[in-house]
């Protein structure tokens, strides 16, 4: 696992990977000709750069394959990065860069409250956007149609979360999350669909982001007599979540979201960690096909033998969102905006994190959830 300098080191080896990329591209997008450029809003700064920079260095991959076997329809790709920092401000600024680069299409979106202010813009714009990763059932309200979220919605979390309360017998649910538009979307899903099936709210805690102490939360929840905690945020916090309700009494089961779906949950964890489930998006490792992907990810960015950091939990569904894009222009026979609409919407492909296609409402119409559990220092998946 790298440390912190080192994963700085790994973000601006990124950053400057797609300013060679991007090179000379300047004024190339949105024509019939030159390169095929294709605007990135990822957070490659703060405490989610982790996750920003693994679907930027998954893009880089799947680009230079494309590019290597001819391109699509004949252009080559190029990638134009902008950092939203998971932060909302920033998203409306990095959206701005994105789309005065006049880019061809948009693919990124990690945090929800990064990606939602953004999609306004790049609406007016007439850009679609392929999010890889946020996946707030707030996204779909906005009502875009030209937006498709390819990571699977909170409620296809809700339902993975069912399973896995059945698995280990659990009845009485604590549910944390942190107030922004990712986490209370999920901990609302949650406490709305959970009673339905037959599984009782104990406590709903808020945290706030980046608090030190959450004793408070640990007494509500031991107070509630939950005997399963879903803590619903990022992995950033959930990592000190989880040690305190261990060292605070809990015995309960414990289990994070999405959000928190990262090696370094178990890193940061550590010894209280152990046992504790994730409902997680597809993992490379656990893919069919995943140790080519890995062997080409690592070789194509030339990575350290003894640094398994990366490809992290998004890479599977980064590299899948621009072979899918690859797919639907493909069908299209057009880079127009309204064609390429239309095939996305009736395409069906077969990537690594599985099989994808879209509802009318332009979510996976398909679950991509996985159920993982730290065993002995690392993700073992689970079958229910």
């Amino acid at each position: 696992m790298l440390g912190k300098q080192s994963r700085i080191i790994s973000v601006l080896l990124a950053t400057f990977l797609l300013i060679s990329l991007v090179a000379g591209c300047e004024g190339s997008g949105g024509g019939s000709g030159g390169d095929l450029t294709i605007g990135v809003l990822v957070p490659t700064s703060g405490s989610e750069a982790y996750y920003g920079t693994d679907m930027l260095q998954s893009y880089a991959l799947a680009v230079n394959e494309i590019n290597e076997a001819g391109g699509i329809l004949g252009r080559k790709l190029e990638l134009f990065q902008a950092d939203d920092g998971c932060d909302a401000n920033m998203a409306s600024s990095a959206a701005s860069r994105i789309v005065s680069q006049g880019v061809d299409f948009v693919v990124g979106g990690y945090c929800s409250g990064a990606t939602i202010p953004a999609l306004q813009q790049f609406y007016d714009a007439e850009l679609m956007m392929l999010i890889s990763a946020a996946n707030s059932t707030e996204i779909t309200k906005q009502g875009f149609n030209q937006t498709f979220m390819i990571n699977s919605p909170g409620t296809h979390a809700l339902l993975t979360l069912i399973d896995l309360l059945n698995y280990v017998g659990a009845s009485n649910v604590a549910l944390i999350h942190q107030g922004d538009a990712y986490t209370k979307d999920l901990s609302d899903l949650c406490e709305q669909g959970l009673p339905p099936a037959g599984f009782s709210i104990a406590t709903v805690q808020v945290m706030e982001k980046g608090a030190a102490d959450v004793s408070a939360i640990v007494t509500a929840i031991r107070n509630s007599e939950a005997d399963f905690v879903y803590w619903c945020g990022y992995h950033a916090d959930g990592s000190n979540v989880i040690k305190q309700l261990r060292r605070g009494g809990y015995t309960g089961d414990i289990a994070v979201g999405d959000g928190s779906a990262s090696p370094e949950l178990i890193t940061a964890s550590g010894p209280e960690g152990e046992g504790v489930f994730v409902t997680s998006p597809p993992f490379v490792e656990f893919a069919v096909g995943g140790e080519t992907f890995v062997a080409n990810y690592r070789a194509f960015h030339d990575m350290d033998p003894n640094d398994t950091s990366f490809p992290g939990t998004y890479a599977t569904l980064a590299y899948d969102t621009i072979y899918l894009l690859k797919t639907a222009v493909e069908k299209a026979d057009s880079f127009e905006l309204e064609a390429v609409r239309n095939a996305m919407q009736n395409v069906e492909y077969q990537g690594l994190s599985g099989l994808i296609k879209f509802t009318p409402e332009r979510e996976p119409a398909l679950s991509n959830f996985i159920i993982l559990q730290i065993e002995n220092g690392a993700f073992r998946l689970v079958t229910p």
